[in-house]
């Protein structure tokens, strides 16, 4: 925790947080205002889904590029649910009406030589789900995305996101049930995981990821944890040999952090967060990231690596070595 507080938290480069999304030159006209985001601002909240969404299965600095690349117009169909539902209400297939015709009926993917979006089920129709697909440039299903969230608003009978989430928070009784009815809500959508969920969700609610933002006394933001394979790698290294179930996972931070006193390292900070905890250890196996921010330590040379305590330079992904063996991961 104190090498993370010391050189990666609140930076632009605190990859998954609010810096980077609230940031153009990080994520292009996907960035949302941080004055919309601590309001809540629906459409705000929206933009910023469909790009968190994006952040799975390849290295966040080829998604941030991604995003970057995309016209100010494009981003704005894509991150807007109003203009999306009017491509589904006008258009002329039968399967992107629901959530459920979207995700059993469409087969939407890519041509593998042309990169075109194609489909079997109504090849002839030029809909905007294969044009999406294009533009996003992950996987040939991954154009349902954007529209599957905005039939996720409606059919939950909301104007906007933030109203969905407020109708979920309504309608559940409890705060650690209401976590769960939060993450279950937005995972009804095209490719919106746990882990998806859980990052959006701590980004909207978690006062030490957006300092400012609303907290939610009525929910358990501490639930909303993001186990990826960064995170997984460094509970490797502590020799976790717990259930692999995310909830176990996410069980077993929780109660690491519960030890960790955050306010006596960082004046502000609540004392147990565990997304923040969580955002350490995912950062530090983050080889990638890591390489790509020029205020690491990994980029200060062999000395850095010798002043750093044992303990991480044994699991250190980047650690910088004088031509010897560098030391494998811990079993």
């Amino acid at each position: 925790m104190r090498w993370y507080l010391a050189t990666h938290h609140s930076s632009p480069d605190d990859q998954g947080t609010a810096q980077v999304f609230c940031n153009p030159k990080r994520v292009g006209a996907f960035a949302v205002s941080r004055e919309a985001l601590v309001a809540h601002d629906g459409e705000a909240l929206f933009r910023l889904l469909v790009a968190v969404t994006m952040f799975q299965r390849r290295q966040d600095n080829q998604i941030t590029r991604i995003l970057r690349s995309m016209t100010r117009e494009d981003a704005g169909e894509l991150g807007a649910s109003a203009p999306l539902l009017a491509l589904v209400d006008e258009g002329r297939c039968e399967h992107m009406r629901t959530t459920e015709t979207l995700r059993v009926r469409c087969d939407l993917t890519k041509h593998a030589l042309t990169k075109r979006g194609i489909c079997g089920a109504n090849p002839e129709v030029e809909c905007h789900l294969k044009r999406h697909t294009v533009l996003m440039r992950r996987y040939g299903h991954f154009g349902k995305v954007p529209t599957s969230v905005a039939l996720v608003v409606r059919e939950g009978g909301a104007r906007d996101l933030a109203e969905l989430l407020a109708l979920v928070r309504a309608g559940t009784r409890g705060r650690a049930a209401r976590a769960r009815a939060l993450v279950a809500a937005l995972s009804r959508a095209w490719r919106i995981s746990e882990k998806i969920a859980a990052m959006f969700l701590s980004i909207v609610s978690n006062p030490d990821m957006t300092p400012g933002v609303p907290v939610w006394s009525d929910v358990d933001w501490r639930h909303f944890i993001v186990i990826d394979s960064n995170v997984d790698l460094f509970l490797t290294a502590l020799a976790y040999r717990g259930p692999r179930s995310y909830e176990a996972r996410r069980a077993f931070v929780r109660g690491l952090a519960e030890r960790i006193d955050l306010a006596s390292l960082r004046r502000g900070l609540r004392r147990n967060n565990p997304r923040v905890v969580q955002q350490a250890m995912y950062l530090f196996m983050s080889a990638s990231n890591r390489r790509a921010m020029p205020g690491d330590c990994m980029h200060k040379g062999v000395d850095a690596c010798r002043r750093c305590p044992g303990a991480l330079t044994r699991i250190c992904p980047v650690r910088q070595t004088d031509g010897r063996r560098r030391l494998p991961l811990a079993p």
